[in-house]
């Protein structure tokens, strides 16, 4: 297998098919990426709170990466293979954002150390082993320019705790050679990031990459802990989870045995539906989780 390495030193900030390539990979291929934090390295204190900082640098992501031989209607098949996340982390608590916004009442930043292994060390000597994740993974759409904090069926800013080590990632390809980018690492988060921000922090991921022809797939799925599931952002909460359920029962009727009503009882009856990100106004992510074994019994070979 082809093996390429990325450094922090190509970002960009938004999803654009105009961007020029910063590596160009024949695939399967594994990749390593070096990313920045999403505050492009502006925290450094805790007196390096949200409107000191320049806002137009936010969310830097390394890349994009072209990838050969891969055209619109293929899937990249996305094996997180490793993410090593570098210390010290912040999270931003930020006035009227997140789940509890309107408690907060002046912006903090909090600061926080951890060793190699992601083991951090909390008040009184308490310690915690964190799980590290990526914010932003996404190919580039055909027809828009979102930013890197945007995300779509592309991929992009899912912040979903379900894209950590040993997830596979399978995102739609929309434009010649995909032109991926990665980038918004968190050592730690909540699914929901319900309180403004992850422990944000730069790092380098390692990723297994390949292009799946055999699957049609107009949007973003995770593939994670015996299960799948379907990764939708809009403008509500509701719209999230009705996409998130709506995508899943395509997916199971484009490439498995069950008709349309069958897909969805199976969905009802096996899925989860869930939230991943309730801070990236003024989208909201949202997902339906599903057992393998249940893909398997409908037909899908994912």
């Amino acid at each position: 297998m082809n093996k390429y390495y990325l450094n922090s030193d190509s970002v960009i900030y938004r999803f654009d098919k105009a961007n020029k390539p910063a590596l160009r990979c024949a695939l399967p291929a594994t990749v390593v990426i070096d990313t920045i934090d999403s505050w492009n390295n502006q925290v450094k204190s805790e007196t390096d709170v949200l409107d000191k900082l320049d806002y137009d640098i936010m969310n830097p992501c390394t890349g994009p990466i072209y990838f050969e031989g891969v055209v619109p209607g293929d899937v990249l098949e996305i094996t997180i293979n490793k993410i090593q996340c570098t210390s010290p982390g912040s999270v931003l608590c930020i006035p009227d954002e997140g789940v509890c916004g309107e408690l907060v009442k002046e912006p903090s930043t909090h600061i926080f150390h951890f060793d190699e292994d992601h083991v951090l060390e909390l008040k009184n000597g308490f310690k915690k082993q964190l799980t590290p994740m990526i914010g932003v993974l996404g190919l580039t759409p055909a027809d828009s320019t979102p930013l890197t904090m945007e995300s779509g069926s592309y991929g992009g800013n899912f912040d979903s705790a379900l894209i950590k080590e040993g997830a596979v990632v399978y995102l739609p390809v929309q434009v010649e050679g995909g032109l991926l980018a990665t980038g918004d690492l968190h050592a730690q988060q909540g699914d929901g990031e319900s309180f403004t921000t992850g422990l944000e922090v730069g790092g380098q991921v390692e990723f297994s990459i390949r292009v799946r022809k055999d699957l049609k797939m107009d949007s973003a799925f995770v593939k994670v802990d015996g299960n799948l599931s379907s990764m939708e952002s809009e403008n509500s909460v509701d719209k999230s989870l009705s996409n998130a359920m709506e995508k899943f029962i395509q997916l199971i009727v484009d490439n498995g045995k069950a008709d349309y009503t069958e897909a969805g009882v199976l969905c009802g009856l096996f899925g989860d539906l869930g939230i991943c990100q309730l801070a990236d106004d003024p989208l909201r992510t949202a997902k339906l989780t599903l057992p393998l074994d249940i893909l398997e019994y409908s037909g899908v070979a994912i």
